[in-house]
């Protein structure tokens, strides 16, 4: 990467695959397998899945962690650089719920990002979360 590419679009280049954020949100609880992982997530493709969990993988973002068994089990848990992103996603989501979506799972979204080691730091203002405008069609 050019030392001379906006912060922006070098996070954008990282994280452009279209399930990474999705990927990285439901492994914020804690590690996954891949079954369940593909089970929360719903509409991927196991290809799909497998594929961008190698590149979160490379990127640093995501850890796969055998056990050795019997059966051998694989995991996948996010590393303190995936971890750091906790803060980023919480506020995507927070600008989403403000002006993107129109439901009510803004509010449990939000408290599970800002799960903490096991506490969690409630969302300030969940009636904020209520978007002034919806521009994406359902």
């Amino acid at each position: 990467m050019d030392s001379g590419d906006c912060p922006i679009t070098a996070a954008s280049r990282l994280l452009s695959r279209k399930w990474s954020l999705v990927i990285v949100y439901h492994l914020l609880d804690g590690d996954k397998g891949f079954a369940e992982l593909e089970k929360s997530i719903g509409a991927i493709s196991s290809k799909t899945l497998s594929e961008t969990l190698e590149d979160l993988r490379i990127l640093g973002i995501v850890e796969r962690i055998i056990d050795p068994g019997p059966p051998v089990r694989v995991r996948y848990r996010l590393t303190e650089m995936g971890e750091d992103m906790r803060s980023v996603l919480m506020e995507l989501a927070r600008w989403s719920c403000k002006w993107v979506v129109s439901n009510s799972r803004c509010g449990d979204i939000l408290s599970k990002i800002t799960k903490i080691n096991g506490q969690n730091r409630p969302w300030q203002n969940v009636e904020e979360a209520q978007p002034q405008q919806t521009w994406l069609a359902d």
